[in-house]
């Protein structure tokens, strides 16, 4: 219990940290997060519950309008921008969590402390885990339940009574409630009844306790889903036509070898996700637990499988759809350097040191840098400076989609925000004093090469329109061009995208 207490705090360390990213200032740096926070979340009372949204089950937004009324009425919140930053306590708080989790899952496993120290500590330490565990979205909430579903499921290798199922059920619930994914966790608990058969008057005993349950505690989390079926059919279309859509940024097919369903999750995304240390680790863990096959191995492989065979089909592959696949990574990870370290052979036990010691002072490196990026984002950086620079009545244009660009906090500045096709416009306009774009803009189309955007891009950055680069706000961290060379995208991803203004001469005037 110590163990587990020490990596959630751990985990509660890292997630925490910078946890208040853009406030006060700005509330809206994360488009998602605004939208579950502002526009459904602090919408639901009592009078009325519905949050008006089914795209997303409705658990972790009843978790925020719970939390932000009571604060609010012991006048704890009293603005917007605080609301966000109790929105993402909760999802931080669930980040940490999962550490302990994944902990008791390898327990479970393989009755290994070393092992289950190990996997909670990659999972404390794990980059993507970590960054999304700041932002008020649904992963981390999904993925937390998801390892409790799972270490219940490898439970039912050894226990057998309805009781046992109606837990897993219980779990896998939340975890649909959570995100409605998560349902195909569903598989290991039946991988689990096969794998230790039992009569088929207990097996359908324990299954219909399960469903039974799964159903129970689902409604609770998210009971506007049932209600409406109707509309929550409506936007499960939506959503897939979404997920199967050309959707820039993070989105298939692309210009370059990785750019291609599965393999670019393979060796673009998770090497990425978990930085290059902890992917070499989890890649020769999942080899070692492949050649060392137990049951329970196969009671969580069979979700991780079938998670990342669904999800890598798609062609919207933003990295956070990936978090639980990236969590049984690190937890097999974790199991690999146990059985080195508890290896008879002296060779095995010093393999396994210098890897954990490199592995953990790689991550801790990677994952401290790129987090940090959190307190110091470009776009408020940006903004201070434009407040600084711009004179009243002056007048800033931004190019693309405003979230990703930083905006003067001085009303007196005129901002104009147009699409991204004005930057073909620039040279034969002269109504602003500063251009501003984004990375998040030019590197989707640079990787998709946009024949509208991608060649105006280049030609503005340039200087073949006239117009010349004055400012730039950047955030460096380990390996950043190597990680860019798998994707360009990633070195902005939604914290500190690399900003750039332009003027006519370089001068700024």
């Amino acid at each position: 219990m110590l163990a587990a207490a020490g990596l959630i705090l751990l985990a509660a360390a890292l997630r925490f940290f910078g946890l208040w990213w853009g406030a006060p200032e700005r509330i809206n740096l994360h488009p998602d997060e605004a939208k579950h926070v502002m526009n459904h979340a602090l919408t639901i009372s009592l009078a009325d519950p519905d949050p008006h949204f089914l795209n997303y089950p409705s658990l972790l937004l009843y978790l925020i309008a719970i939390a932000n009324g009571v604060l609010s009425r012991l006048e704890l919140v009293t603005e917007p921008w605080q609301s966000y930053v109790v929105a993402r306590g909760i999802v931080a708080a669930f980040g940490a969590a999962t550490a302990g989790a994944v902990f008791w899952l390898v327990t479970e496993m393989t009755g290994s402390f070393a092992a289950a120290a190990l996997a909670g500590f990659w999972t404390a330490l794990l980059p993507l885990h970590v960054w999304e565990s700041h932002f008020a979205v649904t992963d981390v909430v999904m993925t937390f339940w998801i390892v409790v579903s799972l270490a219940l499921s490898v439970r039912l290798l050894e226990r057998r009574g309805p009781r046992d199922y109606a837990l897993t059920g219980a779990a896998i619930g939340l975890a649909i409630a959570g995100k409605y994914t998560a349902a195909i966790v569903g598989i290991s608990p039946i991988a689990a009844s096969l794998l230790a058969p039992r009569s088929f008057g207990v097996l359908a005993r324990g299954l219909v306790a399960l469903g039974l349950a799964a159903l129970a505690f689902c409604f609770v989390g998210t009971p506007f889903t049932f209600l409406h079926f109707e509309g929550f059919r409506r936007a499960m279309a939506f959503e897939y036509a979404h997920v199967h859509s050309l959707h820039y940024g993070f989105s298939l097919p692309a210009v370059g070898w990785q750019y291609h369903k599965y393999v670019y999750e393979i060796c673009a995304g998770f090497p990425f996700s978990l930085g290059f240390a902890l992917y070499a680790s989890t890649a020769a863990g999942t080899v070692w637990a492949l050649w060392h096959l137990r049951r329970a191995t196969v009671v969580v492989l069979a979700f991780a499988v079938t998670f990342f065979a669904v999800l890598g089909h798609w062609t919207f592959v933003p990295l956070r759809y990936q978090l639980p696949v990236l969590v049984v990574g690190a937890a097999l990870a974790g199991m690999w350097h146990a059985a080195l370290l508890e290896s008879v052979s002296a060779t095995s036990r010093v393999l396994g040191a210098v890897v954990v010691v490199a592995t953990a002072l790689y991550t801790a490196v990677f994952v401290v840098e790129t987090t940090a990026r959190l307190r110091h984002d470009t776009r408020i950086q940006a903004a201070h400076w434009l407040d600084r620079t711009l004179k009243p009545r002056q007048r800033l244009l931004l190019c693309g989609y405003s979230p990703y660009l930083a905006l003067p906090t001085d009303p007196r500045i005129l901002v104009t925000a147009v699409n991204e096709i004005w930057i073909s416009k620039l040279a034969t306009r002269d109504d602003f004093d500063l251009v501003e774009i984004s990375s998040l803009h030019y590197w989707r189309h640079e990787r998709h090469r946009h024949p509208a955007f991608d060649p105006e891009y280049r030609r503005l950055r340039a200087g073949e329109k006239g117009l010349y680069l004055v400012k730039s706000f950047d955030a460096d961290f380990l390996n950043r061009d190597l990680y860019r060379k798998l994707d360009p995208m990633f070195a902005g991803y939604f914290v500190s995208p690399t900003l750039e203004f332009y003027a006519r001469n370089a001068e700024g005037g």
